[in-house]
């Protein structure tokens, strides 16, 4: 039967005046706009880069890149590959073709390994909006489609109206939530003891966690009735940037141009009349100046290196928001390709609060929502569908956030257990002795007294890294909640609930018996969390009440 046609949906301005959008396609098979080819043709581009990439610093070092840039053969090779791409962006557009029909979404696609991907709407866990950059002008937009328990993305229509895109979505989440509220009732009957069926008082959380603490009631909703939970400002952006500055991947990638880089630079600086032989001479200027010099060549890199980092926060964060719109908690952001991601507020298995030192002195946090783990695909923290950020919070903001989610946690708290000294003393032994030993001595042999000086300062150093890791580390935990507390510098809490671990490990060495220590180790869908060097009577508690919680409630959160 075809799915009834969806009530009018504001989504945004392109979608305003229409009066209804059907999604059920019946039994024709359509194609995408002829946009979709640039989705196509950008795609392969960016996949050959991510392969090309390996293969920079070989051709950085083998060949003079400028020279060979500027040569007929290779801008005639350039257009040649851009020709290809784009001929493969129009087969990959007309070999494409999807369905709505029957509360299902059937995808034929691929070129030389066609693929067909049928997914039943109350399978489909959530479903994305993309809006790239090319797409915005034109009202179109890009869905993904995820399951449960999926490695990557199931399905993805790259190119539908934007209204549609918002009506799918509509009706998609109303088809799985009428799935589960049948399954609920199903659930709900009462044994033959008289107690009611576990399953159905668990479904219960996922209402826990989105009504919270009255007190804490938000009242600001956007047009699509979500309520809004947070947004971060340009100036709030602007500090993610500095705090977490991850322009030095990039600066890593890049180092097989750095000589011709700096031959630029030497070149433009002679024809302003300076030259770097002879400001380095020693009888040229004293040594005070060369440093002066230095500090400010350091200064302006440094200010270059935290312009690119607070460019990439805003391209990535600019128009961030949080909102819940019943079970769900939905995040959008962009500059140029509006992204979002949804999960439902029962499937998040850990709540992470991390600091750096920056954060530390300015009282940000970083918040993650992590749902289960993807097996074999690694993607960036922006755009994963198992993990949710809220960059750059204030502390009172986190502590609201992470109420909001998981009722009376209390993750800054004062009652961590501390994990043994003797973590040091491992460390120590196993890690720092040998290494010291011998790059020590050695020095002494040679008579090089500055080698076991430096071996000394780097031991002293890690030292000090070791000990800070120890007084980081710990644990609590109470009536609903375990939290973890870890780091170095900087400092990380993690808040999870007891029945959604899947696995607890006690482990002992043979040497950590003997001073009554064990190591724990719980194993949720988003990953594993292990904390060392513990009593050994407070660990066994530990996992005996976790296991108790798991076994005696059984509460479902998929």
């Amino acid at each position: 039967m075809a799915s009834p046609e969806v009530d009018t949906v504001k989504p945004s301005k392109s979608s305003e005046g229409a009066q209804a959008v059907k999604v059920d396609t019946g039994e024709e098979w359509r194609r995408l706009s002829p946009i979709a080819i640039a989705y196509f043709t950008l795609r392969s581009i960016k996949n050959m880069a991510q392969g090309a990439i390996y293969a920079v610093p070989a051709i950085a070092v083998t060949a003079n890149i400028t020279d060979n840039i500027q040569s007929p053969n290779t801008l005639l090779s350039i257009a040649a590959i851009l020709i290809i791409f784009f001929s493969s962006g129009v087969v990959s557009f007309f070999m494409y073709r999807f369905r709505v029909s029957n509360q299902h979404v059937e995808i034929h696609s691929g070129v030389f390994s066609r693929s067909y991907t049928n997914l039943p709407f109350w399978r489909i866990q959530n479903v994305k909006i993309e809006l790239p950059f090319y797409y915005r002008p034109f009202g179109f937009a890009l869905v993904i489609l995820d399951t449960a328990g999926s490695a990557g993305e199931e399905a993805k229509i790259v190119a539908v109206p934007l209204v549609y895109a918002h009506a799918l979505r509509k009706q998609v989440l109303a088809e799985h939530q009428e799935h589960g509220h049948q399954e609920r009732e199903t659930s709900a009957n009462v044994n033959d003891s008289g107690h009611v069926n576990i399953r159905a008082h668990a479904n219960n959380s996922s209402q826990a966690c989105v009504e919270g603490d009255p007190s804490k009631r938000y009242s600001e909703t956007n047009e699509d009735g979500e309520t809004i939970l947070n947004r971060r400002s340009i100036t709030d952006i602007v500090i993610h940037g500095i705090t977490n500055n991850r322009v030095w991947i990039l600066l890593g990638a890049a180092a097989p141009f750095y000589d011709n880089a700096f031959g630029y630079l030497s070149e433009w600086l002679a024809e302003k009349g300076l030259q770097l032989n002879q400001l380095v001479g020693e009888q040229t200027i004293a040594w005070w100046q060369f440093g002066l010099y230095a500090f400010v060549m350091l200064m302006m890199a440094m200010a270059v290196v935290a312009l690119i980092s607070i460019g990439g926060a805003l391209f990535t964060f600019y128009d961030y928001t949080l909102s819940r719109q019943d079970d769900r908690y939905i995040r959008r952001s962009g500059l140029l390709n509006k992204q979002e991601v949804s999960m439902r507020a029962s499937r998040i298995q850990v709540i992470s609060a991390k600091q750096d030192w920056l954060d530390r002195i300015l009282k940000r946090v970083n918040l993650y929502f992590e749902q289960n783990a993807s097996i074999g695909h690694s993607t960036n923290e922006l755009m994963s569908p198992n993990r949710l950020i809220v960059p750059s919070v204030t502390e009172g903001e986190a502590d609201e956030l992470s109420q909001e989610v998981m009722p009376e946690s209390k993750i800054r708290r004062s009652d961590y257990q501390s994990i043994s000294k003797r973590y040091i003393l491992h460390w120590v032994i196993a890690g720092l002795s040998i290494p010291f030993v011998v790059g020590a001595g050695f020095g002494i042999y040679i008579e090089h007294l500055d080698i076991t000086a430096g071996v000394t300062f780097v031991s002293v150093l890690l030292l000090g890294v070791i000990a800070l890791r120890w007084w980081r580390w710990g644990v609590a935990s109470d009536d609903k909640y375990i939290y973890v507390r870890r780091g170095r510098i900087g400092v990380d809490y993690l808040c999870f609930e007891p029945y959604k671990v899947q696995q607890v490990v006690v482990k002992q060495s043979v040497f950590m018996k003997r001073r009554k220590l064990a190591t724990v180790q719980f194993v949720l869908a988003s990953g594993a969390i292990s904390v060392p060097f513990l009593p050994e009577d407070y660990a066994n508690e530990l996992a005996n009440n976790v296991l108790f919680e798991v076994e005696s409630k059984r509460k479902s959160w998929m």
